[in-house]
């Protein structure tokens, strides 16, 4: 597996449909006093300088302190000198595959979910070599599998389900599992990874800790943050929600990914955050939050992603974060580029 190779393509689909989902929001009741630019920045972490940059127009982006040696945290920042009305009308468009070539299907989950809304889930590209994958299934970085759902797949070989439509189908319904485990208990029911004796990745901490760090946006929307941290307790009025279930293609394998969108108008500040809790291959998680705030000058824009894999971690791990920061602060920055450009021309 190519180093980082799990995070090409997630970075730039989270950060388009972050970008239009938190455009797209309700307008909700103005709010009695606005923070200056100055005071916003400060509270995600930027520098002085950097709040003087994003007054001149320019997109600022930094490396947030990583939550563990296997998370890469970047935080992106600009000022848009219009109020949010009219990023709500410039702003259009959704999760599909023109947003990013490798996205091949984006089919949403409605309600408790049935095996037909994964119809979409077929082993393609690289099928054959995909279903021996399942088939011969073990602890390690391959698959991301928990012990049990190791132990079904052995238990399809055995009893002669070696071809690739039994196998998808034993994949969909693993999928529909770990959907409703998630959406019935929250952080709560997402299974570990197996990755060897006695060693398991927990998505689940991963997540909680991405919440915690997201101090910025506790302050400001804390009933928000209270919903990240607590789901399925607590739906305050106007948070939405929507599940996905989205297929990639990633170095010519097939890659699952069960994404959870939630939106909620906050007085006159828009949050959305794009939770991926279970990721099939080439990295365990991630947790990207969006907010349009609005200032005394405009509306900032503010983007933090956390994005937690097992290539990272161990001998080198300070390198390797700063070269996959890298990596994903210079995708998402060309996203968000394009849709300021966009905006410019209205």
């Amino acid at each position: 597996m190519q180093p980082f190779s799990g995070l090409k393509g997630t970075a730039r689909f989270i950060a388009i449909t972050l970008c239009v989902g938190a455009a797209l929001c309700r307008v909700g009741a103005p709010a009695s006093a606005l923070p200056t630019l100055d005071e916003l920045m400060t509270d995600f972490t930027f520098s002085t300088d950097d709040v003087q940059r994003v007054r001149n127009g320019e997109l600022v982006n930094t490396g947030a302190k990583e939550t563990s040696e296997r998370e890469l945290a970047v935080v992106m920042v600009f000022l848009v000198k219009a109020p949010v009305q009219k990023l709500i009308a410039a702003l259009k468009g959704g999760p599909s595959s023109r947003n990013d070539p490798q996205v091949q299907a984006v089919t949403e989950i409605k309600g408790e979910g049935t095996l037909d809304d994964f119809k979409a889930v077929v082993l393609q590209p690289g099928g054959e070599k995909e279903t021996q994958r399942y088939l011969g299934a073990a602890p390690g970085d391959t698959l991301n599998l928990s012990l049990p759902e190791i132990a079904s797949f052995a238990a399809l070989k055995s009893a002669g389900g070696a071809a690739q439509p039994q196998v998808e189908e034993a994949v969909r319904k693993m999928l529909l599992a770990r959907y409703q485990a998630y959406r019935g208990q929250g952080l709560a029911g997402i299974a570990p990874y197996a990755r060897g004796k006695d060693k398991q990745s927990q998505a689940a901490d991963d997540l909680r800790r991405a919440t915690e760090a997201a101090k910025g946006i506790k302050k400001y929307t804390p009933t928000f943050y209270d919903v990240l941290m607590n789901y399925p307790q607590g739906t305050p009025a106007g948070l939405t929600q929507h599940f996905f279930c989205i297929r990639y293609a990633m170095d010519g394998r097939p890659n699952f990914a069960l994404r959870q969108r939630l939106a909620l108008p906050v007085e006159d500040a828009y949050v959305i955050a794009d939770r991926d809790f279970y990721v099939s291959s080439g990295y365990n998680d991630t947790q990207a939050v969006g907010a349009l705030l609005p200032v005394e000058n405009g509306t900032v824009v503010v983007y933090l992603n956390r994005t937690t894999t097992d290539q990272l971690g161990g001998f080198g791990a300070s390198a390797k974060q700063s070269i996959g920061r890298g990596m994903m602060a210079k995708q998402i920055s060309a996203i968000f580029e394009k849709a300021r450009a966009g905006l410019k021309d209205k």
